[in-house]
C-alpha cells in the first residue's frame, strides 16, 4: 500500500509540474524537490519524461534513473542515457535534458524493469541482451509490431513462469 500511495503522489506531482514548465528536466527536478519530504523510508521512483514535437521529430527528454529507452535508427540501436538519479533519492539531484531527432522510419521503445527483470522457470532473467535481440534493427516494423515482437520473445522465454513484476512498454515510430 505505501508504494501505491507514493506512486499516486508522484503521478500527481508530475502532472502539476508539467503544467508549470515545458522542460522535462525542470519538471522532474521540481517533482524531486516535492517528493523528498515523503521519502524518509527509502522510497524513490524512476521516470523518463519526454516531449515529442510531431512536426519536427525532435524528442526532448530527461531520464531520472529509469531504464534507458531504446532508439532504433536506420543502422543502429542506441540507448537514451540516464540524465539523472531516481526521484526522491537525493536532495542534490542534477537532472539534465537531451534532445534527439527521430527521422522517418526510426522508433523508440520505452519500458519498465518488469521486462528486463522477468524470469523463466529455470530462474534465468530475460535481461537487456534478449531485449536487444528481440528488437533487432526493425526499420520496417510499426510501433505495434515492435511491441508484439518483444512480447513474443518474452513469452517464449518465460514460458509458464509467473510474472515477478508489473511490465509496461510504449513504442513510437515516426512515419
Amino acid at each position: 500500500m505505501p508504494a501505491a500511495l507514493f506512486m499516486a503522489l508522484t503521478r500527481t506531482l508530475v502532472r502539476a509540474a508539467a503544467a508549470e514548465t515545458s522542460s522535462p528536466a525542470e519538471a522532474l527536478r521540481r517533482v524531486n524537490e516535492l517528493l523528498l519530504p515523503d521519502t524518509k523510508q527509502g522510497m524513490f521512483v524512476t521516470a523518463v519524461y519526454a516531449v515529442l514535437d510531431l512536426n519536427t521529430g525532435e524528442l526532448t527528454y530527461a531520464n531520472a534513473g529509469h531504464n534507458p529507452p531504446l532508439w532504433t535508427r536506420r543502422d543502429s540501436l542506441e540507448k537514451l542515457a540516464r540524465t539523472g538519479v531516481a526521484l526522491g533519492a537525493s536532495e542534490d539531484s542534477r537532472i539534465e535534458e537531451r534532445t534527439i531527432r527521430l527521422e522517418a522510419g526510426e522508433s523508440l521503445l520505452f519500458y519498465t524493469d518488469g521486462l528486463t527483470e522477468a524470469f523463466n522457470l529455470e530462474g534465468d532473467m530475460f535481461g537487456e541482451e534478449r531485449l536487444l535481440r528481440a528488437l533487432g534493427w526493425q526499420e520496417a516494423a510499426s510501433a505495434d509490431e515492435t511491441i508484439r515482437a518483444v512480447e513474443s520473445a518474452l513469452d517464449e522465454f518465460a514460458g509458464d513462469a509467473p510474472p515477478s513484476d508489473d511490465l509496461t512498454m510504449l513504442a513510437a515510430r515516426r512515419v
